[in-house]
């Protein structure tokens, strides 16, 4: 008895490989916008968060932006206007570790939030006055965008 495969039985693996394969392949394609979406979720959600933290405290937030990241820090002290000096870092992300391939380019370098999370320009203006939008960029795809409201600082994203 001898052991081994046949002719056919190695010719139907093969076909069954080249149709899985046909099939896989294309699925991964779409990894650049899988990972630029997940980049717009993460940055929309930190940006709730530096909000959320700023209505919590009752200190304000920031939120400032680099082409790799961003960091939030919060005010060190009572939420006057402009702040005087800010605490360490609560928070920095690097895009390039876990999004690498992702940029991003804002509208402003820091966008600050006050005590009703409302959001400022970040230049010690303390006028509501400016949306913040926050464009996030993966070679090969369409740009999506991350948008903060001016006066109510809802944050929405495409």
């Amino acid at each position: 008895m001898q052991r081994g495969f046949t002719l056919i039985e190695l010719v139907m693996i093969l076909t069954l490989l080249a149709i899985l394969a046909a099939v896989a392949i294309p699925r991964f394609s779409g990894y650049g916008a899988i990972k630029q979406g997940n980049a717009v979720l993460k940055i929309a959600s930190d940006i709730r968060y530096a909000q959320n933290r700023a209505t919590t405290t009752q200190q304000r937030s920031r939120v400032s932006f680099t082409a790799n990241g961003y960091t939030i820090v919060s005010c060190a002290t009572s939420s006057t206007c402009p702040c005087p000096g800010w605490d360490p870092p609560v928070k920095t992300i690097d895009l390039s570790t876990d999004y690498s391939g992702v940029t991003i380019a804002s509208t402003v370098t820091n966008l600050e939030f006050d005590s009703l999370g409302r959001p400022y320009d970040g230049a010690g203006s303390c006028v509501n006055s400016i949306p913040a939008t926050i464009t996030v960029q993966y070679s090969g795809e369409a740009n999506k965008t991350v948008t903060v409201q001016t006066q109510t600082g809802m944050v929405s994203y495409l």
